[in-house]
């Protein structure tokens, strides 16, 4: 056996969760990027909404997982 060995690597480190106030910023943050994308980047005019699609579900992806994050992150 060798001297350099050091003791065996215990369990696996977790990551750190975010606190409240992170899941609340992040949350508040995902959800104006969602109704910017919405709003401004989605055009109003026909025939162009096969183009712009993607933008249109990553805003709604955005602002339902930023109401998800806030939701959590105000419960007491």
């Amino acid at each position: 056996m060798s001297a350099a060995a050091g003791p065996p690597p215990g369990p696996r480190a977790r990551r750190p969760r975010l606190s409240r106030k992170g899941r609340v910023a992040l949350g508040l943050l995902l959800t104006l990027v969602g109704l910017f994308l919405l709003a401004v980047l989605f055009p109003t005019a026909p025939g162009i909404e096969a183009r712009v699609l993607p933008v249109a579900a990553v805003g709604i992806v955005a602002l339902w997982v930023g109401g998800i994050l806030m939701g959590s992150g105000s419960r007491s």
